[in-house]
C-alpha cells in the first residue's frame, strides 16, 4: 500500500503557510492541528504530507531510552489525517502505512474525519461531544436537562458571578492545583505549553479565558476555550472544592453559550469516555461523536515487556 506521493518531512522544512492552508479548508479541521498550536504544545513534530500539501499528518515525536516514538500529546485530542478533500478510509491506511519505521511504537488519536481499515494497529473508540450554537438560547436551553436547571439555579443562588480571567498565571495555578489529584500525569512543562498556547490564542482572539467567582471574589471554576474552524475547544477547565460544592462550573457553562448562541459555531467538550463527565457534557445537550485512537508496538519481543 506504499504511496510515492507521501513523503516524511522534517519540522523546519515543512511549509507552514501551506500546512495551515489545508488544515483551514478541512471539514474536519480543528485547531491542534493548526502549526502555531503543535509548535507551542509540544517538544517536537514533523509530518506525512501527500503532493503540495493536498493531505497532511502530523507526527508528533520523541525520543526515549533510544527509542523514538509517536504520542498524542496533552490538550491535543484529535490529530491524524487532514484535507479540503474527502478522506477515504484508504487514504488513511496509506498515511499510516507511510509512517517511517524509525518510530518503534505509535499512540494516536484521529480526527472525526477518519475511518481506517488497516490490521496493523490496535484501537479503541474515544466519545467526545458537540453542541451547536446557531439556534437561540432559550431553545439551546430547552435541552438541558433537569440535573443541569438545577445545578445553574443552584450557583445563581450562591451569588456566583461570571467574567473573565485576565491573569494567565493565575488560570495556570489554579488549574494545576485543581487537577494534580484528579490528572497527576499532567506535568509542570504541560502546563508550560499550555501557558504558551493560551497566549497566543488570547493575543490573536481565537481564546477566551472565563471563571467563575464567589461572592468574595475568589476564583471557583476556570475554563479556556479556543477557536478555530466554527468550533470552539472547551480545552482546560477545573474547579476547586468550593466551586464544585457551588455547581459553579454549570453557570460558567451556560454563560459561554448564551454569548455565542446564534453563530455559526460548535461548542466540543472534548470527551469523556469516563460515564460521569460524558453525563455533565450531554446535560447541557450535547451530543456524542467517535474518533480512533490508535496504537502500535513495533519494538523487537524482548522490549515489548518493557513498555506498558
Amino acid at each position: 500500500m506504499s504511496n510515492p506521493e507521501i513523503r516524511f518531512i522534517r519540522n523546519v522544512e515543512i511549509d507552514r503557510s501551506k500546512w495551515d492552508q489545508c488544515i483551514s479548508g478541512s471539514p474536519f479541521g480543528i485547531v491542534y492541528a493548526w502549526s502555531w498550536y503543535l509548535d507551542r504544545i509540544c517538544t517536537h513534530w514533523d509530518a506525512l504530507i501527500w503532493g503540495d500539501y493536498l493531505y497532511v499528518m502530523p507526527l508528533v515525536n520523541n525520543r526515549k531510552f533510544g527509542i523514538r516514538y509517536i504520542y498524542q500529546p496533552f490538550f491535543t485530542q484529535q490529530l491524524g489525517v487532514f484535507s479540503k478533500l474527502n478522506i477515504e478510509p484508504e487514504i488513511t491506511d496509506q498515511f499510516l502505512d507511510a509512517i517511517p519505521d524509525q518510530f518503534r511504537l505509535t499512540d494516536m488519536n484521529l480526527n472525526l474525519g477518519n475511518s481506517f481499515q488497516t490490521f496493523q494497529f490496535s484501537y479503541h473508540h474515544n466519545t467526545t461531544y458537540h453542541l451547536k450554537l446557531q439556534s437561540d438560547i432559550t431553545e439551546i436551553r430547552t435541552a438541558y436537562n433537569s440535573n443541569t436547571r438545577r445545578n445553574i439555579q443552584k450557583a445563581i443562588q450562591q451569588k456566583i458571578r461570571i467574567s473573565p480571567v485576565n491573569d494567565i498565571n493565575q488560570f495556570i495555578r489554579f488549574t494545576s492545583e485543581n487537577l494534580k489529584s484528579k490528572s497527576p500525569e499532567i506535568k509542570t512543562g504541560h502546563y508550560s505549553a499550555l501557558e504558551k498556547v493560551i497566549r497566543h490564542a488570547l493575543a490573536n482572539h481565537s481564546g477566551e479565558l472565563l471563571g467563575a467567582w464567589d461572592f468574595e471574589n475568589n476564583l471557583v471554576a476556570s475554563v479556556f476555550f479556543v477557536k478555530s474552524n466554527q468550533t470552539v475547544i472547551y480545552l482546560a477547565a477545573s474547579s476547586s472544592q468550593s466551586g464544585t460544592e457551588k455547581s459553579a462550573m454549570f453557570l460558567l457553562i451556560d454563560s459561554f453559550i448564551s454569548q455565542n448562541t446564534g453563530k455559526s459555531l460548535t461548542l466540543d467538550f472534548e470527551g469523556s469516555n469516563i460515564p460521569g463527565i460524558a453525563r455533565f457534557y450531554k446535560g447541557f445537550g450535547a451530543l456524542p461523536q467517535t474518533y480512533y485512537s490508535l496504537h502500535q508496538n513495533r519494538l523487537p519481543k524482548l522490549l515489548r515487556i518493557f513498555k506498558k
